[in-house]
């Protein structure tokens, strides 16, 4: 039991100094420049993606309307509203 402690506690303070020392290295020239960063965020997509998370597609800076400017608007998609006095409410 002793050796499985030791075990823990030497892996927390391991990840406890290399998330301080990213901490200081993501604002550096180096890790805007290095291939790190590409091979981190493919980690990060893999890990999330064993989770169902994905990444959202990017903003598109074309938006194409279906109807032309001059052309009438098409006819909304389903029947006519309910009417205000609705055959399931209780009187």
């Amino acid at each position: 039991m002793l050796p499985v402690l030791v075990l823990i506690v030497v892996i927390a303070i391991a990840a406890l100094l290399a998330f301080r020392w990213f901490e200081r290295y993501r604002y550096t020239d180096g890790w805007r420049r290095s291939e790190f960063r590409g091979l981190a965020f493919g980690f990060l997509m893999w890990f999330g993606g064993l989770f169902g998370h994905r990444v959202p597609p990017p903003p598109q800076a074309k938006i194409e309307f279906a109807t032309k400017p001059g052309e009438p608007k098409p006819p909304k998609s389903g029947g006519p509203a309910l009417a205000d006095d609705a055959a399931d409410e209780k009187e």
